[in-house]
């Protein structure tokens, strides 16, 4: 019984583990989008950065949990297919 628990432990662990890197294109983009936050910008650029982390950070949310619509899906896969080639 132990042994039952411990391994389906690894395995959701594992699968968690698996789906984050997926995600490293979100979380960048999120952190670009922050540090031209820190930055100095007018009040017209800053509503618009505000925009953009808002987005930044719900699209990272999402693909952290594995909750992605299908087009955001497409998009990532050929993102991440462009960059292999």
């Amino acid at each position: 019984m132990f042994r039952i628990i411990i391994l389906a432990s690894i395995i959701c662990l594992s699968c968690s583990a698996a789906a984050k890197p997926n995600c490293q294109y979100y979380l960048i983009q999120l952190k670009k989008v922050q540090s031209q936050l820190r930055a100095g910008y007018t009040v017209e650029q800053g509503e618009k950065l505000k925009k953009k982390e808002k987005h930044a950070r719900k699209l990272w949310w999402l693909c952290s949990k594995n909750m992605l619509t299908k087009a955001e899906l497409k998009r990532l896969k050929q993102r991440q297919s462009s960059k292999k080639h």
